[in-house]
């Protein structure tokens, strides 16, 4: 989700985020694909997931930081884990492990 400048600036002087906005529509309305974890990086600050998950013969590659929720249940993303994939039907690029 790209905005211009002054997108960005109304946002932020309205007191929005647009990006926790399209991730919070991304939960409740993506599409749900099958996904399988392939590594993970823990460092101190954050845990970062590697994945991979197909869409109209298509095979998307990501990333994403875990939430404290999903580090909790951080024996459901091992190497290997299939992992359920939220992602926009308009843009298959842009996706997140629930």
């Amino acid at each position: 989700m790209r905005l211009n400048w002054f997108n960005r600036l109304i946002y932020k002087l309205r007191g929005r985020d647009p990006m926790a906005e399209y991730l919070a529509w991304l939960i409740q309305f993506g599409r749900i694909a099958e996904g399988r974890i392939l590594d993970f990086n823990h460092d101190d600050s954050m845990t970062t997931i590697f994945f991979r998950y197909n869409v109209a013969n298509v095979d998307y590659e990501t990333s994403q930081k875990l939430t404290p929720e999903q580090i909790k249940r951080a024996h459901q993303y091992i190497p290997g884990a299939i992992v359920s994939v939220r992602y926009d039907p308009k843009n298959p690029g842009s996706s997140l492990v629930t």
